[in-house]
């Protein structure tokens, strides 16, 4: 009722601000006027010919009721027009790429609620600029890194003094580079092509649980690479969603405990239904992350292996993030230091 409320007065507020102003100029005019003739009838400017006649003394009083009104118009409405300009001047600003400006109308309610709406707008943009920024510089490095490592390998192996052993070695780190590129460039059309979805398309009902054990088989080579103890408690749910997606969203949580867990470590993968959600961890005992990457987990190119010794860009868990938060869930990452990390996904179950 409140809203209503205070829709109504926002909409109402901006009119009846206008009329008041007409009305408050309409009588100021008609008092000075008939002050002004008062005060020539008084001193004797008015004589008795101009009083009786019919026709000069409206006209009299029409010009100076229009000449009157015109100037007290043209007084009030600088502060209108000096409001209007202001946003004019902010959103030129902001044309511009100035993502600082704020605007800071009072009144009318009308002119607030612009210039919040204009301030948030202004502060999303530069959110949006600053997001882009970092991506095209990371991106970039990324992107530089095992050219500069390919060109470099590449330039080595003209050598005609080479070792068979150490020409195999330096095709293998160029395979390697070469790997890492293609999945760089794969990984980004992906996040780019989940980012530019709003709606969910390709919903199916499937059970969840199945999915999840066949992402940890499709694993299994890398866990047993590792020696790795995995305990998996998952139960037969059903979900409605997009099913290729949440099985990415599977393999990148697996792969990425894996990476970063030792070998012999533990992996433990559970599952819970509460009400209309179902919730699903991935629990490792690995090293876990620090206190000052945990915020920036999700962020895209963000490693937390800063010395690039393990394979990866940085865009698995932004797209995991992507796909989540697309299914209206919500992702979560708990870390203890040297004890292990654990992401929890909380999704509607569809019902």
């Amino acid at each position: 009722m409140s809203k209503m409320s205070n829709k109504l007065s926002s909409r109402i507020s901006l009119p009846l601000y206008f009329s008041l102003a007409v009305f408050v100029i309409f009588l100021i005019t008609v008092m000075i006027t008939g002050l002004l003739f008062y005060l020539a009838n008084v001193f004797g400017l008015l004589n008795e010919e101009i009083s009786q006649d019919g026709t000069l003394l409206p006209v009299m009083t029409l010009i100076a009721c229009t000449i009157i009104g015109t100037s007290i118009s043209a007084v009030t409405s600088r502060k209108m027009v000096k409001s209007i300009r202001m946003f004019i001047e902010a959103t030129d600003r902001l044309a511009k790429g100035d993502f600082s400006m704020r605007l800071q109308l009072k009144s009318p309610p009308e002119f607030k609620i612009l210039s919040e709406n204009f301030n948030r707008m202004a502060e999303e943009l530069g959110g949006i600029e600053i997001l882009r920024t970092d991506f095209i510089n990371n991106f970039s490095h990324e992107f530089k890194t095992p050219i500069v490592s390919i060109k470099g390998f590449a330039e080595v192996l003209k050598h005609d003094d080479l070792s068979k052993e150490e020409r195999d070695e330096y095709l293998d780190i160029v395979i390697e580079e070469s790997a890492r590129l293609a999945s760089l460039a794969s990984n980004v059309l992906e996040l780019s092509k989940i980012a530019a979805q709003t709606i969910l398309t390709n919903k199916v009902r499937f059970n969840v649980g199945e999915q999840i054990r066949q992402s940890v088989l499709l694993l299994a080579a890398k866990l047993e690479k590792k020696n790795m103890l995995l305990n998996v408690n998952v139960q037969d749910y059903n979900i409605s969603g997009n099913k290729e997606l949440l099985n990415q969203v599977w393999l990148n949580l697996l792969d990425n405990v894996i990476k970063f867990t030792p070998d012999n470590g533990l992996i433990e993968v559970d599952m819970k239904q509460n009400e209309n959600t179902i919730v699903i961890l991935f629990r490792d005992n690995g090293s876990g992350i620090s206190p000052e990457g945990l915020p920036k987990i999700f962020d895209k190119f963000y490693q937390q292996d800063t010395s690039h010794s393990t394979a990866g860009n940085g865009l698995g868990l932004a797209i995991v993030n992507q796909i989540i938060h697309l299914h209206e869930g919500t992702i979560a990452c708990s870390s203890t230091p040297s004890q292990g990390t654990t992401f929890t996904i909380t999704i509607p179950d569809g019902l």
